[in-house]
């Protein structure tokens, strides 16, 4: 496995350059791949229940929602049969030529498809996952997702408001939290969660799979979010 980590804060402007030497330089890459997912994560999504959905409207509500400033994207829909989800978003064009041109015959998902598989609703828990200033929230209750959104941080207050927040919209409080990503064990981040959550446990690597000693060196719920190709199909 390789993770390639870019600068926070690129212009979308260096993106498609910066992706398109990775995918040429990087030997790993050259490989000739029985299956590949691609998984965007991109802001601009919107959950829909089937029986509103109509994929004439799909750029209407993503304008509605997310505006059009920037309209030359691609749009895309996953369908999550077993909750009865449409998943609509939009991708830049330039980076969707980009991955296709590499990767012709990839199955693309959204993020938020993939983590309401992996984090199915049943027990009440509030999942985070930590990237460099944001945060991706997935909150679990009466065996639904409440909520499952991107969020913005500057300090560890940001954080514990937004996680303060979304309990009180939903009415539920000092529910246990699932933590992943780039978030330290004894950071003042996790300090400052644990003032308003008891419960607090860090994610583990999904069993199904084998691991190098390179991986299994580091806490796991460092890399668990990237294991979700069980959750791509």
């Amino acid at each position: 496995m390789a993770v390639f980590h870019f600068e926070h804060g690129i212009h979308k402007s260096e993106q498609e350059k910066l992706l398109a030497n990775t995918l040429l330089k990087q030997l790993l890459l050259q490989s000739n791949f029985k299956k590949v997912y691609i998984v965007y994560s991109f802001q601009e999504s919107i959950l829909m229940p089937f029986e509103l959905y109509q994929s004439q409207e799909n750029n209407n509500i993503l304008k509605l929602v997310h505006g059009d400033r920037d309209m030359n994207t691609t749009l895309y829909t996953d369908i999550i049969t077993e909750y009865g989800i449409c998943n609509i978003y939009r991708v830049p064009d330039n980076i969707v030529n980009l991955l296709k041109s590499k990767f012709p015959e990839a199955v693309n998902r959204h993020l938020y498809s993939v983590l309401i598989k992996q984090f199915p609703p049943g027990d009440e828990k509030l999942f985070v996952i930590f990237y460099p200033e944001r945060i991706v929230v997935k909150l679990n209750k009466d065996g639904k997702t409440q909520i499952l959104n991107n969020y913005k941080y500057h300090t560890v207050v940001d954080v514990s408001y937004i996680l303060l927040n979304i309990c009180k919209q939903f009415d539920v409080y000092n529910i246990p939290v699932e933590l992943s990503g780039m978030i330290e064990q004894e950071s003042a981040l996790y300090v400052e969660i644990h003032k308003y959550f008891e419960t607090i446990n860090f994610a583990q690597l999904p069993s199904s799979c084998k691991y190098s000693d390179e991986i299994n060196r580091k806490p796991p719920h460092y890399f668990s979010p990237i294991f979700v190709a069980n959750s791509c199909e």
